[in-house]
């Protein structure tokens, strides 16, 4: 079985480069960072070209479990602590900004967008939720602080970001993507000074963005060192309770929850690629406890940083 967004949604589709060609900037990417900058450009009057290796939305972006908040895990304490009130105030404030524009850009399309809380929760630290709770109310934001959360495990509260969204992020592609200059099955194999080469010829810039999820251009910065694939499971539940939220577990290794029409996402198993983790048993052994009366629909895999 494949992402469920996959069997929701019809997507546009281009040509691969033919010749050799100039444009001012050069987006290698076609996920939805990649899209979303050629979108920007676009509005902005600037020449640009975006070149996909595969289709547009087939990698990562297929796989996301779309959820659209500023809220991250419990970080905004440990910000606050390493780099000050201003610094951690500005990137609250550039978060919500966008969430802001993605709501604006949902309503122009039919993305199945709804606009939901988003809670992080932890089975075992109040402490934790409270720390992080006043740290964001000294930058001037008024967190929600729940107790019960209607979860089917015991939790000792959650911390919520009010009026955050979730939307079927392929849908949203689609509609962001028409009209747009993208090359699909185009894969930049090396760069020369300013020029990306492709098997389809090649692409004179000026500027270059990566949006390939990992840099491509291994000749600077060395950073493949630095890097490292983890991976993390969704399944998708027909017949569980509505959470009516979006939930992340506080911890590394728990579970995540998100309602999408009449089918429950549940996340988790997660594990740096290569080394032992709770992988798909993990969540089969969460949904036959706490949902069994559930029938599985999908699954899905998503390798994430």
């Amino acid at each position: 079985m494949n992402s469920v967004w996959v069997e929701h949604c019809d997507m546009p589709h281009y040509e691969s480069l033919a010749g050799s060609i100039k444009t001012d900037v050069l987006i290698i990417g076609g996920g939805m960072a990649g899209v979303l900058c050629a979108r920007f450009l676009q509005e902005k009057s600037v020449d640009y070209t975006l070149v996909e290796g595969r289709t547009i939305g087939s990698g990562i972006t297929k796989d996301t479990t779309a959820k659209i908040t500023a809220q991250h895990g419990l970080l905004y304490a440990k910000l606050l602590r390493t780099k000050g009130e201003e610094t951690v105030r500005k990137y609250l404030d550039v978060n919500l900004q966008a969430v802001q524009k993605y709501t604006e850009l949902c309503k122009q399309m039919d993305c199945d967008f709804e606009t939901k809380t988003s809670y992080i929760y932890s089975r075992n630290d109040r402490k934790k939720l409270e720390e992080e709770a006043d740290a964001l109310r000294k930058i001037g934001y008024d967190a929600l602080m729940v107790q019960n959360t209607g979860l089917p495990i015991e939790t000792v509260g959650a911390i919520g970001f009010e009026d955050q969204g979730q939307f079927h992020p392929l849908k949203f592609m689609a509609g962001l993507a028409r009209g747009l200059n993208i090359y699909e099955h185009t894969f930049v194999k090396e760069f020369k000074d300013h020029t990306a080469v492709t098997d389809h010829g090649d692409i004179v810039f000026q500027k270059v963005i990566f949006a390939t999820h990992f840099p491509i251009d291994n000749k600077h910065g060395m950073y493949f060192l630095k890097l490292y694939q983890h991976r993390s499971y969704v399944i998708a539940l027909e017949h569980a309770a509505d959470v009516d939220g979006m939930y992340l577990d506080a911890e590394k290794g728990g579970f995540s929850f998100r309602n999408y029409g009449n089918l429950l996402l549940l996340g988790g198993g997660s594990h740096r690629t290569g080394k032992s983790g709770g992988n798909w048993q993990q969540l089969y052994d969460f949904a036959g406890k706490h949902y069994p009366g559930a029938i599985q629909k999908h699954v899905d895999a998503t390798a994430l940083l």
